[in-house]
């Protein structure tokens, strides 16, 4: 029992040693990353005069994907720093005559960076993505005042009667657009319909600019009750009606950034089997995960980093 108890005080000490530089890392490097963005926001109040509740509510959504994005960064920095403390100071030459494994002394540091990484999965799905949502929101609507629907690359949104859409690539000059899904949310027991096309046409002038798009090359996926692939109709070109309601449309539009895995996940699936190629959706929904691990991995190689002479 005093042996366990023993061993218990050594992880207690190890963690404090690590958990102290952590917060501190996650402290500076939050700042840091925060210096550019906020002289963004002192040119908002100074040259654009945005409001300052509108530039601090910006500032306060933007901050939890600035903060998670410095876990892995302080977790390298926390671990080298504790552990060539106490590998300098020869605690670990100590602690080791002791009676205590190697591989016992770094497990604390294993399940600290389990924790840490499984708080940022939690924090870059639950909050990242409403907080960047919102932010957006703010930029495009209260910043930018555009008159317009603004089409971004990669973007989803959703439009009246339950229609989402996806656009691949945009050209702002020549106002095109390429590689469009246009997916029909179904009703209760029904099956969406599909129009995919290569290319597409913002039309409307004045008011109604941007409020229909003329696709080209595109084919309508149609799907009977079973779910199956019954129909498909080829044309080389339709207008399509996108929205009038320029508010709304501002805030359903939705980047990677503003989505978690689940939701891209569907949309990837959904883009795949129209033919559509989503290379850069798929590196976004991986590195959803990748990044929340490399806390995890920074400790397994800062460890015997800082423990070699």
């Amino acid at each position: 029992m005093n042996k366990l108890w023993s061993k218990r005080i050594v992880d207690i000490y190890i963690l404090k040693e690590v958990l102290i530089p952590y917060i501190v890392g996650v402290a500076i490097i939050t700042v840091i990353g925060l210096s550019n963005f906020l002289f963004q926001l002192t040119d908002l109040i100074i040259i654009k005069n945005i409001a300052m509740s509108v530039v601090f509510k910006l500032l306060l959504y933007q901050l939890p994907d600035i903060i998670v994005q410095t876990f892995p960064i302080a977790v390298l920095f926390a671990t080298i720093s504790g552990m060539s403390r106490l590998n300098r100071e020869n605690e670990f030459t100590a602690l080791r005559l002791g009676g205590i494994s190697l591989y016992r002394l770094i497990l604390p540091l294993i399940i600290l960076g389990i924790l840490i990484s499984s708080l940022t999965y939690y924090i870059n799905e639950k909050v990242v993505p409403w907080t960047n949502h919102e932010a957006q929101n703010i930029i495009r609507i209260n910043i930018l005042k555009q008159t317009k629907p603004d089409i971004e690359d990669n973007v989803f949104f959703k439009g009246p009667d339950g229609r989402l859409f996806f656009v691949n690539k945009y050209n702002v000059e020549e106002n095109t657009l390429q590689k469009i899904v246009v997916y029909q949310l179904p009703d209760e027991n029904e099956y969406p319909e599909l129009i995919t096309a290569q290319t597409g046409k913002i039309l409307g002038v004045g008011e109604d600019e941007g409020s229909k798009w003329r696709l080209e090359g595109g084919i309508i996926h149609h799907y009977n009750a079973d779910g199956e692939l019954h129909q498909a109709i080829m044309f080389d070109s339709m207008e399509y009606e996108i929205t009038n309601q320029v508010d709304n449309f501002f805030g359903e539009q939705r980047t990677t950034a503003e989505m978690d895995r689940e939701s891209l996940k569907k949309n990837i699936d959904l883009f795949q089997k129209s033919g559509i190629k989503v290379n850069d959706l798929l590196i976004d929904y991986h590195l959803k995960l990748s990044m929340p691990l490399a806390a995890l991995i920074f400790i397994l190689i800062g460890t015997p980093l800082s423990l070699s002479s």
